[in-house]
């Protein structure tokens, strides 16, 4: 790319929330405001019919509600005002007079915090108290700071006022702000507003205006999931003015997707040169190769480990499998718990500046695991690439807002003649061949100089997913069932306790363990862990033995007992009973479970009936049943497969009845009846 004027000056650092690069934004609470009446010694006025509003018209029983919200941002002067009125309608809404305001300290300034509490009758009680700084989240590359205060006498029936002004620190490129100096042969883009429309509480009215700093700028707009009547509006002195009322709250159920999927946003963002989606995830591309092209050098020491590890009849995947397994034996720091600055310091772990010094110095932090891993597979000669990806389990990517930080991770492509491989190293406990579920079925960008484009991640099948349960129990006359579990988890399902158990002691891993399976019994079920195995290490399953009492299971009826068909439930019985569902169903990943269980008859009982086999399939999922006498015992089978994750409101009613179908299967009995006596 050739200007007239070097860009180097105003190119903000990478890793950084803000940057600038060809064809990039990313969107921070911009720094913007006018003074508004916010901001001055008075407070808008409160209406009589919000001071006896009692509940939420259009959802009722909410605890709190936004009476009203405002924006203003003003890029001219790098500010932004917020205003914010909340209304207390019930006793747990109390907790939003805790309020906190969350910045980087870098990037902007809080500043002009003023807050009061208004009383049912309209007395208020200005803000006079202490306002607390803290670090929430420190990394080595940014650190998150909160503005944290609490109102005094906040009841039901109080109205919350609450304003402030963010300051930026940085001012507005200059190929932004005049590009006529530069001779641009990409597009570039800068954020200029970020507008949060919908969060957790509903909201009655919410007004947004932005200031650009020159009314002869083109600025492009991304609405995400806003009804189609709440339009921005720009005015003829290039003011943007947004205005939407009655916001529905974000409510979420248990398997809802992500927040952020789901709320209401605009992204305003200045563009200056030739812009389009495709180009800027493929500058991306690009920049992200620049980034990496010194740490991927090649090494003579990387060579030899190669060869070290290479054996002439080895397949192309037997050798790829070695060096994956190589790298895994590197200490993953970010793995690891926090750690003091002064234990930091002790230990005095430099930073690793190339894929040799991660083989070196035998220790890597963030995905550096990752990029020895593609520079060990190219001197191995395989075609590898790193590819950023948006990680699933706090967002799904969007191909029309050109925010880099949706790619939030990092994962590696091999492509072979017959496949591609998707591999994740980085990710501690991850076997060759399989990635964390969030970096499944998702988008990101290969960053190649030449070849960099957008590349889809494939889904993850079911059987990459499994539970096997097995279990021997005896059942006694009266009812009571005792025994021994086996269970098994693979693939995603070893993976996710893995990483879930890491850092955690013996006794937290058994207590979790135990938790976990007591629900899948009764509610008055004892479980006790007795060994498990497959903690460490990355391939195999990891695999859990329990003792298990159940006092009463079989219900007894007269001369005999009733006796559940399903002895491991799962939680298919308390999901999705309802008709509708407010949201999305988001179960993260496609999964199996399989249970095999041999009950012992008690002595003096015979069969005397189980139910015919129960099954069902759909296109997205499938469900098997049986039940059938083996001598002194009764041999009971199921199978359940999940084989989709995401489901919209239109799909809601399928999934609700293949559940319902599941449930009536799986209270079905068995009937022993008890034999006359001699």
């Amino acid at each position: 790319m050739f200007l007239r004027r070097s860009l180097s000056g105003i190119c903000l650092r990478p890793g950084v929330l803000l940057f600038l690069t060809c064809a990039s934004t990313c969107f921070f609470p911009p720094r913007a405001a006018t003074q508004s009446p916010q901001t001055t010694a008075t407070w808008p006025p409160i209406s009589k019919e919000e001071l006896e509003l009692k509940d939420n018209p259009s959802h009722p029983g909410d605890v709190a509600i936004v009476l009203y919200r405002e924006v203003q941002t003003d890029n001219a002067r790098n500010l932004e005002t917020h205003f914010t009125r909340i209304k207390i309608l019930k006793e747990q809404g109390k907790k939003y007079g805790d309020v906190e305001i969350p910045y980087l300290e870098e990037e902007v300034q809080v500043e002009n915090i003023r807050a009061r509490t208004v009383a049912p009758d309209g007395q208020a009680i200005e803000f006079g108290g202490t306002i607390y700084d803290k670090v929430v989240l420190k990394t080595r590359r940014f650190r998150l700071n909160v503005k944290a205060f609490s109102l005094s006498n906040v009841q039901p029936g109080s109205i919350l006022d609450y304003s402030y002004t963010v300051h930026g620190h940085r001012d507005i490129p200059e190929v932004i702000k005049h590009p006529e100096h530069y001779l641009l042969t990409h597009g570039y883009a800068y954020p200029a507003a970020r507008w949060p429309v919908q969060r957790e509480l509903s909201v009655r009215r919410v007004h947004f205006i932005l200031h650009p700093f020159s009314p002869h700028t083109h600025i492009e707009i991304r609405s995400l999931h806003l009804p189609k009547i709440a339009a921005p509006q720009t005015q003829p002195d290039g003011t943007v003015l947004l205005d939407v009322e009655n916001v529905p709250g974000v409510r979420e159920e248990e398997y809802s997707p992500p927040e952020e999927t789901m709320r209401g946003e605009v992204y305003l963002f200045y563009v200056v040169g030739y812009f389009s989606n495709d180009s800027f995830w493929s500058d991306m591309a690009g920049l992200g190769y620049r980034q990496t092209v010194k740490f991927l050098a090649q090494s003579k020491l990387i060579q030899q480990e190669v060869a070290r590890l290479s054996s002439p009849n080895d397949t192309a995947e037997t050798k790829l499998r070695k060096l994956y397994e190589r790298v895994q034996q590197i200490r993953a720091v970010s793995f690891e718990p926090s750690r003091t600055e002064k234990e930091k310091e002790r230990e005095n772990l430099k930073p690793n500046k190339t894929a040799e010094e991660v083989l070196q110095h035998g220790y890597a932090f963030g995905n550096e695991i990752n990029l020895l891993f593609v520079a060990m597979a190219r001197e191995a000669g395989f075609q590898a690439s790193p590819i950023r990806v948006t990680s699933r389990n706090r967002r799904f990517f969007v191909k029309s807002l050109p925010n880099p930080t949706q790619l939030d991770a990092e994962i590696v492509e091999v492509r072979l003649p017959e496949k591609t491989l998707f591999l994740d190293p980085a990710t501690l406990h991850c076997p060759f061949g399989l990635l964390p579920w969030e970096e499944t079925d998702t988008d990101g960008i290969r960053l190649e100089q030449f070849n960099g484009s957008l590349v889809k991640v494939p889904v993850a099948t079911s059987a990459e997913a499994l539970i096997e349960r097995k279990a021997t129990f005896r059942l006694d006359k009266d009812g009571n069932l005792d025994g021994k579990l086996e269970v098994s988890f693979l693939g995603q399902e070893a993976l996710v306790r893995r990483i879930n158990g890491n850092n955690k002691d013996e006794a937290a891993r058994k207590k979790e363990l135990e938790e976990e399976t007591r629900v899948w019994l009764p509610q008055d079920a004892t479980v006790k862990l007795t060994s498990t195995t497959g903690w460490e290490g990355a391939s195999g399953p990891l695999r859990a033995s329990f003792d298990v009492q159940s006092p009463s299971f079989a219900t007894q009826a007269g001369d005999r007992l009733l006796l559940p068909v399903v002895v491991l439930r799962r939680r298919s019985e308390k999901v999705f009973q309802t008709t509708n569902g407010e949201n999305p169903v988001y179960l993260k990943y496609s999964h199996q479970e399989n249970d095999e269980v041999m009950v012992e008859i008690p002595q003096g009982y015979k069969l005397e009936s189980v139910p015919a086999p129960g099954g069902v399939k759909t296109r997205f999922a499938s469900y098997a049943r049986t039940a059938e006498q083996k001598g002194s015992q009764l041999k009971l089978k199921r199978s359940f497969t999940m084989d989709g994750y995401a489901f919209t409101l239109e799909q809601y009613p399928g999934l609700h009845d293949f559940y319902d179908f599941v449930r009536i299967n799986d209270e079905e009995q068995a009937i022993l009846q008890l034999l006359p006596a001699n």
